[in-house]
């Protein structure tokens, strides 16, 4: 585990007293997992108490101890009798009540999504770390869509949830990818354009179409369809306008569809004229 002691707890928590790391050390424990599964993976959690990961060990801690702490906050007062659950109190102290406790849960909540976006965005910008980042959930989602991250999302619709929210919108990311816009562009013309974000090559007429497929990508994923519509119809315009800059999509199958289509509508409307006697 990355956080092994209370006092690294405290720097993150300043709610917390006493000097007893084993009150939090399952939440710690669970927390450490879920942080190594969602967010780093494998290989990157493994040199984060390395030398020269001091910054990046930081940003996973705060991630980890304010994970433990919210999940934590519901029982750490209760202690199981044999009469059922009870809470712990002394003579100086009463425990707080359920609308204080409710306001701790949501500002440690708020400050998780804080740390969270933290550590992502400071991984997103180090790219020496992206080799080991690459086996994660958290990767996989920053590169498999159109939008890096969720303040650039925020730039293109109104997401209201945090970044944990964010992180499990990822089957409507890929609906809205898979079901609405490569139906419409191909799904040649979408990877590519994926693939040149993720290496930072994107070409000048994929760029000039970026921006309104992140409109429609966005609106798609927050279920704002007509509003993804009329802006994934304006990427439509331009590659069927000029396809030819669009070699991705005018290679594809899905082009020869539209073509073939076109060919036969023309064909049907042509006028017949017979020749009479």
């Amino acid at each position: 585990m990355i956080v092994t002691t209370i006092d690294t707890l405290k720097k993150y928590i300043p709610t917390i007293v006493g000097n007893d790391f084993s009150k939090y050390e399952s939440e710690v424990r669970e927390a450490n997992n879920w942080l190594k599964r969602e967010l780093t993976g494998s290989d990157l959690y493994a040199i984060l108490d390395q030398a020269g990961n001091e910054e990046l060990l930081s940003y996973a801690e705060a991630v980890v101890a304010r994970k433990a702490y919210l999940e934590g906050i519901p029982s750490f007062d209760l202690m199981e009798t044999e009469a059922g659950f009870v809470v712990t109190r002394n003579d100086n102290q009463a425990p707080a009540s359920p609308e204080r406790v409710k306001k701790l849960a949501e500002q440690m909540a708020k400050k998780l999504s804080d740390a969270i976006e933290d550590l992502l965005e400071y991984l997103e910008e180090q790219v020496d770390y992206h080799d080991e980042w690459k086996g994660s959930p958290a990767y996989s989602l920053l590169s498999d869509t159109y939008i890096l991250t969720l303040k650039d999302f925020r730039k293109y619709a109104p997401f209201e949830g945090n970044r944990l929210a964010f992180l499990t919108a990822k089957p409507q990311m890929m609906d809205a990818i898979h079901l609405q816009i490569e139906p419409v562009i191909s799904p040649e013309l979408s990877d590519q354009i994926i693939e040149q974000l993720r290496d930072d090559d994107m070409t000048a007429e994929n760029k000039s179409i970026l921006e309104n497929l992140r409109f429609a990508f966005a609106n798609f994923t927050i279920g704002k369809k007509e509003v993804a519509q009329s802006y994934l119809m304006k990427v439509r315009k331009v590659i069927m306008a000029t396809p030819d800059n669009y070699a991705a999509f005018r290679d594809s199958s899905l082009y020869a569809t539209i073509q073939a289509t076109v060919i036969e509508k023309n064909t049907a409307e042509k006028p017949i004229f017979r020749a009479g006697f």
